[in-house]
Parts: C-alpha cells; structure tokens; sequence
C-alpha cells in the first residue's frame, strides 16, 4: 500500500454466522472463521480480542501495555453472545458489535460492522453522537481529529515527504499510538487497538458518521476503556501503558542545538553567550557534527580532542551535555564497535540470512536488533561506556523509524531472521529506547535517565520522552505544534515537545520570539536548528528580539517549581502536563480549541501564532498589537499582562504586542515561583515562594506540593512528602495553614513568603498562628512588573 491508501469497506467479508462457545464466540463467513474472546482486564478496562483464522501466527507482538495487565480475566458470553464484564457490556453477532459503558457511553457498529479480508480487519463504528476525536499520538492538523484519516506506521518524515513535510497536513509521523478518545454528549470513551502493526484510523474521511479501524495484519486487541471524563480515560490509559518516571532537574530547563555545532571552541562559546545575553541554558546537545564520520560511539578527536573535559567544563557553568546516538553502525571492519555486533550476531537480518545492510549517514549501514535480549544488552554496554567516558548526561535516539535510506525497509527481519519486518516497524525506536533506558541502569541504578527520541509506540514513555520531529521554521508548524503536543500528551507521552523556531529553513525575528513566547512552557523546551539555515540563538537578531526571548526565558525558570509539580503529578497520575481546556472544563465549544493549552491545572496560555501581516490588529498607545479571540472558561481568570481579573464564561478578542505573552491564572490558585538568582541546570527547585491568586474573600486557594531529592529514584519507593496548602483571606485578615506527611524529616517544606495578586493588601496575616510581616512589592512575570503584597 501508498501511503494515504486504505482498504476499501466493500472490500471485506463481513460474517454471516455466529456461534456461541464457552470460552468465546466464533464468527464465519465464506473466507474467514475468526474467534472472538473477551478479558476483564482491570474495574475500567475491558480488552476484546478479535482472532483472525488467517493469521497462522498465535503470537500477539506489541510491547504497549504493562505486563501486569496482559493476561486479563477471561468473560465467558452469555448464549445471547453478551459479555458482561465490569467495566463493559459487549453484544457480538455474526457482524455485529456493541459496546455499553455503564456510565452510558454507548457505541455500535453497522450491519457491515466487523469483517475479514485476508489477514486484514475491519471495525466500522457508527458514531451519530460523537462529536470529539482526540489523541491518536503524535499527529498534524487540528486537536479535533473529526473528518481526519491517520495511519500508524512510523517514518522519516524528511525522508519520505521531501517536498511537503513543510506543511501541517502530512502523515503518518514518527510515532504511532492507535489510541483514539472518543466524546459523546460530554462523556469519553477510550479505544485502543494493541497492535504494532500497521494500522489506519479514519474518523469520518471514508463514510462520514462512521469511525473504521483497519488493521492490515495481525490479531486485534482492542481496549475499551472507561471515563466519563476526560481525565479518567487519560489516567486509566496511563495505567494500562505506564506512567512516566521523573527527568532529572536540569531536563526541565532551556536547550540548544544546532547541527553544525563542531568544535570544542564552539561550544564554549555558545555556552558564553548565554552568560553574556543572561539567557538561562541548561542544555547544549551534539548533533551528528561530533563523530568520526558517522560512526556510533565514537569523536571527531580533530574537532572535540577531549569530550569528556569539555563536558565536565560546561557541567561546572551549570550546562549539562545531550548527544545523539543514530541506531545504525556503519559496516566497517576493524572498527570495534562493528566488530563486536558481527561477533555478538545482534544485527538485524535480511530474507538471504545476510545482516541486512541500509545507507544512512555512516554509508553502508547495519541495524542492531533490539527486540533481543541480547541485542539490548549489547546496546546499553556500548551506551552506559559512552556516556560514562565522555560524562555526557544524556541520549539523543533519532533514525530509529527506523531510517534506511534507499534500502527497502521491510526487508530488514528480526529475531536472528525469523519475525518478518511489519511486527516490530513501529516499535524499533521503543526497543532502542528501552536498550537506552537499561544502559543508565548499568551506570547506577539511581540516575534517573534522560532519553530523547524521535520514534515511539504506545508506552515509550516508560523509557524516553519524545521531541515531535524535523518541524520547519513557518508559522502553521508553530500553530500545528500546539494540538500535537496536546494529543501525545492524552496519550501517555506528557514529556514532549517541538524544535522552538522550526528545525529547517531559516526563521524571522517574529516568528522566534512569537514561537518563544507560546512554547516556553511546553514540557521539552529546545531551540534547534538546520544546518546551512540562519542561525536562531537568540542573540542573533537584534537587541530588541534578545529582549523579548529573555523575558520568557527567565520566566520559565521563575516557574520551573510549578513545572516540576506537574511533572510529580503526570508520574503519580497520568495528568499530561501541558494539556487542552477541555481536561478542566467541559463545552462543546472547547471541542475544537487548539491555539489555547492549560499548563497544569492552574495556568492558560493564549500565544499569537500567526505573522503580524496574517491577522487583525489594532494601534493603542502608539503600539501595534495583534488579535486574537481567547476563551475563558466559567470563573476568574487573571490577566498577567494586565494585571487584572477577566470574568470567565466567555470568548473575546485579546491584543497582544510583540513583547507580550498571553498568560493568564485560574483563581484560587498557588504557583510555586523560585525568586533567587537563576544558575542554570542548576536552578533549585525546592527553594521558592508561594503565588496566590485571590479574588474575593472567604474563597480559599488550596494546593497539594511533592518535596523529595530531585536527584534520585528512591521516590519510586515512596521516599517523598507531600504538603498540604490552604490560604484564604478572611475580613482584614489572611490565614495561612500547610501540613506535611510523609517519610521524609519533617520541614522538607517551609512557608517562609507568601505573595498575594488581585486582594486588597490584607491588615494581618496569621501562617499556622503567628503573625507575619506585610509589604508591598512587584514581581516580574514575562517582563511585566505586578504589584503584589509579599508576606514574609
């Protein structure tokens, strides 16, 4: 198949008859005989397992789902083909499927509603009330995927659109996540079809009115997961696939890279810089520049003699180092690393039982076979070596779509020859992560790992966190990378983000500091450019865009403590981190809305993404300021560019001028905000004050912190507090109360300052019964000086 192809609907056989079975229910028709069985898989999960007769192979390959809930409790059906499972009621007939929630979401198919062409599936849902299609991984267009059609089946997405990548319409992507949400009247329900095969989802673009899974191989394993809301489906997916572990501090910071960084000088000097500017930097990454023509593992000892005194000297500026490891070893006998995978017998193979050969960056390439245990441990040995000898922090996975060039990929086969390719395509880049995850295992078992990479599969997120690919530097890529990062995060990826002011091509002054100025808060935070494009630090383009940048840079690092708590909770939860209003609030009205994003619960942003020439503006004051319509939902809402309280309940129009970033706080709210000098990777994250946004009295804020080491894993033991805030103000007086639990030395958290925006400046304030000192102050926020009572 062409990419964009699918199969036809009138292409399938759908069954005629149905019988009844204890342990399932088996489905004929003229071409195909098929078993349908049914799990409990958990009280919000219920998996239907649809077993194509023509498929010889047993084995189910996907890697998605946790292995505690792989086995499941069989449902027997009933003789009128129901399953009763808990979470789920499931009528089966000869083509017929229907699926009860008891919260009352309730989806069907047609009298075409399941069948068989070959080895490939069809599901074909009617979906008359269904008006919201979101998640599906990491995709382009809009946050609504309603109309859309997607395939998963990972690619090189340069590679394979050359002409068009540039636009905000292509697919498939790097990544593939059959996981669709589905609203219906304002509940969700989630469908996911465990399968590493290639698959198309179509939500309406074949038969409008009607949602068709297509599976072009393998058994089907669909999941049916509860809500009703939003943030049950997301949290319960989240428990099937398994919920990140915390990046360590520094992660959450600033990056730049560049491919065309070469030498040791030129680091340095980028790094100064961002010294010299006052630009926080936390991260600078290798691009392909640093090896010894392309080969894995190893420098360019002309360009960088010594990396590991390189590193060590940026470590000390408070700059960690991230390089980037391409899965491909270049075929070349006598160089070690080569020598030692031939030896091994963990490169991937070709139908002729020769390794299979690609032609990638190194020229002549081999591919290690990470679905081998042995294959993966061989990988994370050269892994934890590298990153050890040259004290780099982290790893960087990219062409692991995997990428072979001109070399026909399917013809790369797994386990030693025997898995033909489609199995593991889409979930190569996964198994390289998790080969990566187990090499900062091998350093120390309490590091916690930082892995980047561009391919993924349900439940990467175990392993790595997820940049969103080669973007380009235009404006529908800076819109576009806002209901991508929505959607990756609803489904299960929260550590993710795009390439700030676009990878390739050459970015404009207004674009960097309008993509700056939307993407500062995203979770993955990088500035990444082409080579041969026109540089894009920040610097690079006058005084006033330097300016502009800096003030959100340094925001985002006044932040990085309420970043970090929402980092605890997608952990402890599934929560994404950066995520779409309608996660808070419900409204078909927010069904569409992807040019806004909530950062955590209590933070809305409304960025500019289109030029100055593309929309409405108006001229206040002598300034040009551009328009947009913004949302608010029900309550208060304040304006930190204005320093005011914005009624909710409404859509109006918002101006913005170039050094403005709409930013806006749901009342009641307490944002942790560090307020000391900021040192880079090394900014602490346990040291902050406490921003609470009040609008009336007798209304309290309330807020729930996590305090540990910010260093270790012992957190995944239980080894962290958690603080318990409440603040309201009460006639003249503010009352301040916080209890901690935990098994932590008590005063792991201590209310030292408080700062109040939107109150009259209370006469008193009493923090666990004793008084505390009042004074007016300001305080900063993307270059904006608020007026604040601070109690100290």
């Amino acid at each position: 198949m062409f990419f964009g192809q699918k199969v036809h609907p009138l292409s399938f056989e759908y069954g005629s008859r149905a019988t009844v079975k204890p342990a399932g229910i088996e489905v004929s028709g003229d071409s195909f005989k098929a078993k349908i069985r049914c799990d409990a898989i958990s009280d919000f999960c219920t998996r239907l397992r649809i077993e194509n007769g023509n498929i010889r192979d047993p084995r189910h390959y996907s890697d998605g789902i946790l292995e505690e809930h792989r086995k499941g409790k069989p449902v027997r059906p009933g003789r009128d083909g129901v399953f009763a499972a808990p979470s789920a009621r499931i009528e089966v007939g000869a083509n017929h499927l229907a699926i009860a929630l008891p919260h009352g979401f309730a989806l069907q198919t047609g009298p075409d509603g399941f069948g068989f062409n070959g080895v490939r599936t069809i599901l074909n849902f009617e979906t008359p009330g269904v008006t919201g299609f979101h998640g599906f991984g990491e995709r382009t267009r809009r946050f609504n995927k309603s109309g859309d059609s997607m395939e998963f089946l990972t690619v090189d997405v340069m590679a394979v659109w050359p002409h068009t990548y540039s636009r905000d319409d292509y697919d498939p992507t790097y990544v593939s996540i059959p996981f669709a949400i589905l609203r219906q009247g304002g509940q969700y329900c989630g469908l996911y079809l465990d399968s590493a095969e290639h698959l198309v989802m179509d939500c309406g673009q074949i038969c409008p009115g009607r949602f068709i899974i297509q599976a072009m191989d393998g058994h089907s394993h669909l999941y049916v997961i509860n809500g009703p809301t939003l943030r049950q489906v997301v949290r319960n997916f989240a428990a099937l696939t398994g919920r990140a572990e915390l990046p360590p501090a520094w992660a959450l910071g600033h990056h730049q890279c560049r491919w065309g960084y070469q030498s040791t000088d030129e680091y340095i000097e980028v790094a100064a810089g961002f010294a010299r500017h006052d630009l926080p930097l936390s991260c600078l990454w290798y691009d392909i520049d640093y090896m010894d023509e392309y080969r894995v593992f190893t420098w360019d000892k002309r360009d960088i003699p010594s990396p590991r005194k390189l590193n060590q000297t940026l470590k000390r500026k408070g700059v960690r180092s991230v390089a980037i490891i391409d899965p491909g070893v270049k075929l070349d006998p006598g160089y070690s690393i080569y020598d030692g995978g031939k030896k091994a017998d963990i490169f991937c193979k070709a139908p002729s039982g020769r390794d299979f050969v690609g032609r990638v960056w190194p020229g002549d390439t081999v591919f290690p076979d990470f679905t081998l245990e042995s294959g993966r441990e061989w990988w994370a040995g050269h892994v934890a070596k590298f990153l050890d000898e040259a004290s780099v922090d982290g790893a960087w996975l990219d062409m692991n779509d995997p990428s072979t060039g001109w070399s026909a990929t399917e013809d790369m086969l797994f386990e030693r020859g025997k898995t033909p390719h489609s199995r593991f395509h889409n979930q190569y880049g996964h198994y390289m992560a998790k080969a990566s995850w187990q090499a900062f295992q091998k350093l120390d078992p309490q590091r916690r790992p930082f892995i980047l990479t561009r391919s993924g599969f349900t439940g990467t997120q175990r392993y790595s966190a997820i940049w969103t690919g080669d973007n380009d530097s235009n404006w529908s890529h800076l819109r576009m990378s806002i209901p991508c990062t929505i959607n990756l995060g609803l489904s299960g990826v929260g550590f993710n983000g795009p390439d700030v002011g676009g990878f390739a091509g050459h970015t404009t002054p207004e674009l960097l500091v309008r993509w700056y100025q939307a993407g500062f808060l995203f979770p993955f935070f990088r500035n990444h450019s082409i080579m041969h494009s026109k540089p894009q630090e920040p610097w690079e383009f006058g005084p006033e865009i330097l300016t502009r940048i800096r003030e959100v840079l340094h925001t985002r690092y006044r932040l990085l403590p309420y970043l970090y708590q929402c980092f605890f909770e997608n952990h402890l939860t599934g929560d994404p981190i950066l995520r779409p209003l309608l996660y808070e609030f419900d409204g078909t009205e927010l069904e569409n809305l992807d040019d806004q994003f909530l950062i955590g619960p209590h933070l809305m942003a409304a960025p500019i993404v289109h030029s100055d020439a593309q929309g409405d503006f108006l001229v206040a004051d002598g300034v040009r300021r551009q328009l947009r319509h913004v949302t608010f939902p029900a309550g208060w809402w304040y304006d930190l560019n204005l320093g005011e309280w914005i009624e909710g309940g409404r859509t109006m129009r918002y101006a913005a001028g170039i050094d403005e970033a709409p930013l806006f706080v749901r009342e009641g709210a307490i944002i942790p905000w560090y307020n000391g000098p900021l040192k880079n990777g090394d900014t602490p994250l346990n040291d902050f004050e406490l921003h609470v946004f009040l609008r009336q009295p007798g209304v309290p804020a309330t807020a729930t912190l996590y305090l540990e080491d910010q260093k270790t894993r012992k957190y995944l033991q239980g080894q962290y507090n958690t603080a318990s805030i409440s603040i309201a103000v009460q006639g003249a007086g503010a009352i301040a109360q916080v209890s901690e639990s935990g098994p932590l030395p008590a005063g792991s958290f201590k209310l030292d300052r408080l700062v109040l925006y939107g109150l009259p400046q209370p006469k008193s304030v009493s923090v666990h019964g004793k008084s505390r000192t009042l004074k007016r102050s300001h305080r900063q926020w993307i270059g904006k000086k608020l007026p604040v009572t601070v109690i100290g």
